[in-house]
């Protein structure tokens, strides 16, 4: 057996020494590692830094989350834009909300604190311990571009750099004692820090600043827990240039008058009530802003403010309201600000959408919306209408050079417009002055060049969670302010032209009209530019259109639709509103219509909502419908004319509540066959009827149709229907138709005469042939006998034959039967004489022509010879009548 050594008795205790070691290390090892990841996750989350963005007034104070940065030596902090979001781990945003109110930067000669007051805001349930806040700031900026670039770009804010700030209480951390509870009321703070703190040079600029809070949640480690970013405008010289600034608030809503005299809803009592957008508005107004008054809201005021009350229209028919009183103080204080020194010019009547109208050719709208607006801008604040050097302001300052041009000829003079229309001549780094003039072919005309960057920054606080705190917006828009004063030490005139939508939250307004009013700037009146202050401008005279522009006017098929029921306004002007009736007939019945349509080519309707115009339209349609339809004329659709002239019936009826004046115009196709009055001029009160009788006069037989229209006294129709139509049947023989039958009648009667004529003579010479026939030798007389002619009927005359010696006449005698009874002519008696060697004067007898009488009596005598036995000498004569 082996005996221990000491060596063996030691090796015991070692190994048992070694295990208890390990047992040790077993247990320890676990601790250290949750311990070390227990110290590790404060620091995690302490790390990263989200930049919440709450807004001021907001109720749900829901914070937006920003992009991750942690913190180190260089401080670089994340982007002051409010857009950048990051999550702490497990997703959940950061553990405090910094919301900004007010941010008061030492001025020169009053105070010398830079000042930062807002209200702190919790997301978390967990507890907040140990909460500090310090003030840091960054680099200055040097031009509006960086400025927006720190503001809209996180990633090139991420790289400025900012150094901490000592506090007022001579530390650079500022402790808060009550820290914020989720669910409860926000905590107020406020943070300071002296001028001389600020270690900044003496001269005009822009740095960014930082609020960090750091603290400790739930138990955990101290870290920063919330961020906050806004900017300061350093101004200590007081003798700084300051940027002229005036600012055009437009006093507008969108158009709500019919052409009936309802609005078209109740909205407007709402918006002029105290506390309502327009109220809102008015009220943070004051000289020398400039404003831009809609006369369309201005009709609508009156009408509800008038003492009678007024209608509105609804789903379920018209709602009578009473006066309200609103709209009466509302009017009273437009006249007051301008009774104290304000500028106030009028929009165009509607808002009308002018370059629209223009591109639409719709020249004559335009000048009517131009110049009505001036009318009744005029009329409330008890002026004369300016007639030349009026103010144009176009729908979010667009227009291109021909609706400039227009205008110019309308005898505007200044006209604003949209910065981005007047682009620089050269890339410079300063903003240049806002006047501008432009050459139209009326002449120069002033442009003022709204800067839309300018009037962004104004209108970016809302009050709605989505976007900027109140303080950090009016910080903002500070610093625009200040960087366009530092970008070149000289006034350069300015123009904040703010939308006509624009609804501020409360007390938003008033805070940005006098935040132009500064050590670096100040607010002056719209004149002081288009007076020619300010240096000259730095822009070309050349206007850019674009055509993202051009796409958002309303197009030009709408407008002549609109057109067209205008035209038909128009044409129903001299019908209700003679030249008798006098100019106030014409404003009480044809302009309400005319105005409806033209607030129907109101800019507000561009886009969705342009079926609100289309139902402005449409009123005036309707109405101006009923006007032409109420006039009607009844006539029988034929009428027989029995004589060359005649009375065709016709009745026109005014079925219309006005009393009208209308021209009957009658035509006919044939106008050389029928005829009538060319037009006849009637006048007709409401509800009544007259008939009246158009003469006609009808050239012929036939059916002739006669056209009647209506007619205005300018000549236009006042249909678009086809005319009425009247058959006229005419039974009369034309003029033509008369000669050509009696010259008938004539040439028969002619023909007649001289075929009875012919026929007598014929039968007269045969009677003379029979009686110049001398007697035979059988025919021979042997004793005297009677005349074959009665005495009455026979001229016997004794006549000395020329030849003859001369000696006494033979008394006429009976003829014996020696002697014959001559019809020869003369030539013969002188042949005979010649030849006779006989001295016996020879003895003629001369008998007339005769007629019937004579022939009957001759008839009767040979018929009494026969009855006397003579056979011998009435024998021819009996047989010369059984003749043909």
């Amino acid at each position: 057996m082996r005996e221990k050594g000491p060596g063996r008795r030691r090796r015991g205790p070692r190994w048992a020494a070694m295990l208890a070691a390990l047992a040790l290390f077993a247990v320890a090892v676990p601790g250290v590692c949750a311990a070390s990841a227990s110290a590790s996750a404060p620091a995690s989350a302490g790390g990263v830094l989200v930049e919440p963005v709450t807004h001021h007034g907001s109720s749900t104070r829901t914070p937006r989350s920003s992009a991750s940065s942690s913190t180190d030596k260089s401080n670089n902090l994340p982007s002051i834009t409010p857009d950048n979001t990051a999550a702490r781990p497990g997703g959940s945003p950061n553990p405090v909300t910094i919301d900004l109110d007010e941010v008061s930067p030492p001025t020169p000669g009053g105070s010398t604190m830079l000042s930062v007051s807002g209200q702190l805001i919790t997301t978390v349930g967990e507890p907040l311990a140990h909460l500090s806040m310090s003030l840091w700031i960054g680099a200055r900026v040097t031009s509006r571009g960086q400025l927006a670039t720190l503001t809209d770009d996180p990633a090139t804010a991420r790289t400025r750099s900012y150094r901490q700030v000592v506090l007022a209480n001579g530390d650079g951390t500022q402790p808060l004692a009550a820290p914020p509870t989720q669910g409860a009321a926000p905590v107020p703070f406020r943070i300071a820090t002296d001028r001389a703190a600020l270690d900044l040079p003496p001269s005009l600029g822009v740095y960014p600043i930082q609020l960090r809070i750091t603290g400790s949640v739930g138990g955990r480690a101290v870290a920063p827990i919330g961020a906050a970013y806004t900017f300061l405008v350093w101004a200590p010289n007081p003798q700084q240039p300051r940027t002229p600034i005036a600012a055009v608030l437009p006093i507008a809503d969108q158009p709500r008058l019919r052409s009936d005299g309802r609005l078209t809803d109740n909205a407007l009592a709402d918006e002029v009530k105290p506390g309502g957008r327009l109220s809102r508005l008015l009220t943070a107004a004051a000289p020398p802003v400039t404003l831009a008054v809609d006369p369309t809201l201005v009709q609508a005021l009156t009408i509800m403010a008038q003492p009678g009350g007024y209608d509105y229209a609804t789903p379920g028919g018209p709602v009578h309201a009473q006066a309200n009183a609103d709209a009466a103080l509302f009017l009273s204080d437009i006249v007051r600000f301008a009774e104290h020194g304000g500028m106030v010019f009028a929009l165009p009547y509607g808002d009308a959408d002018l370059t629209a109208l223009v591109h639409a050719r719709k020249l004559d709208t335009m000048k009517y919306a131009v110049k009505t607006g001036e009318v009744v801008l005029a009329q409330l604040l008890g002026r004369a209408p300016l007639q030349k050097g009026t103010i144009a302001y176009p729908a979010d300052g667009s227009a291109d050079a021909t609706t400039v041009d227009v205008l110019r000829q309308l005898e505007v003079g200044t006209v604003i417009l949209d910065d981005q229309l007047l682009p620089p001549a050269t890339k410079i780094t300063y903003t240049p002055s806002a006047t501008v003039s432009l050459a139209t072919s009326a002449g120069p005309i002033q442009a003022l060049a709204a800067d839309r960057r300018l009037t962004r920054i104004a209108t970016a606080y809302t009050g709605l969670p989505d976007g900027p705190d109140f303080g950090t917006a009016l910080a903002r828009l500070r610093a625009e302010l200040g960087m366009i004063t530092a970008e070149r030490p000289e006034q350069r005139f300015q123009v904040l032209a703010l939308p006509r939508d624009w609804d501020p939250p409360s007390d938003w307004a008033r805070s940005v009209l006098d935040t132009l009013t500064s050590g670096y700037s100040i607010s002056v009146g719209l004149d002081a530019g288009a007076g020619g202050q300010g240096r000259p401008a730095d822009r070309p005279g050349r206007l850019v259109y674009p055509a993202e522009a051009q796409a958002r006017e309303l197009p030009a098929n709408y407008l002549t639709a609109v057109e067209d029921v205008l035209d038909e306004v128009q044409a129903l002007s001299p019908v209700l509103c003679p030249p008798r009736r006098g100019p106030r007939c014409q404003l009480q019945l044809i302009n309400p219509m005319k105005n409806a349509l033209v607030t129907a080519a109101s800019a507000a309707w561009r886009g969705d909502r342009r079926v609100d115009g289309v139902s402005l339209s449409q009123q005036v349609d309707g109405e101006a419908s009923a006007i032409r339809n109420g006039i009607q004329v009844v006539a029988s659709r034929s009428v027989n004319l029995t004589s060359k002239r005649g009375l065709v019936p016709i009745t026109l009826e005014n079925n219309t509540q006005y009393e009208v004046t209308v021209v009957l115009a009658f035509s006919s196709t044939n106008r050389s066959r029928l005829r009538s009055p060319a037009r006849q001029t009637l006048r007709l009160p409401p509800g009544q009827k007259a008939q009246v009788e158009i003469g006609m006069e009808a050239e012929g037989a036939g059916t002739f149709p006669l056209e009647i229209r209506k007619l205005n006294l300018d000549g236009q129709a006042l249909s678009k229907e086809p005319p009425n139509r009247v058959l006229v049947r005419s039974t009369v023989y034309g003029a033509i138709a008369t000669a050509i039958t009696i010259g008938a009648i004539g040439v028969l009667l002619l023909a007649v005469i001289i075929r009875l004529a012919r026929r007598l003579r014929a039968r007269l010479r045969g009677a003379e042939d029979d009686l110049g026939r001398p007697a035979g030798p059988h025919e021979a007389m042997t004793g005297p006998t009677a005349p074959l002619y009665p005495v009455n009927q026979v001229n016997q005359v004794n006549q000395v034959d020329p030849v003859a010696p001369a000696g006494p006449l033979t008394p006429a005698g009976p003829l014996t039967p020696a002697a014959s009874v001559s019809t020869r002519h003369s030539g013969d008696d002188e042949r005979e004489a010649a030849t006779s060697t006989t001295t016996t004067p020879v003895v003629r007898t001369a008998v007339r022509r005769y007629d019937d009488q004579d022939r009957d009596t001759l008839r009767h005598g040979l018929d009494s010879q026969e009855d006397t036995g003579d056979s011998a000498a009435t024998a021819p004569f009996r047989r010369r009548r059984s003749g043909p």
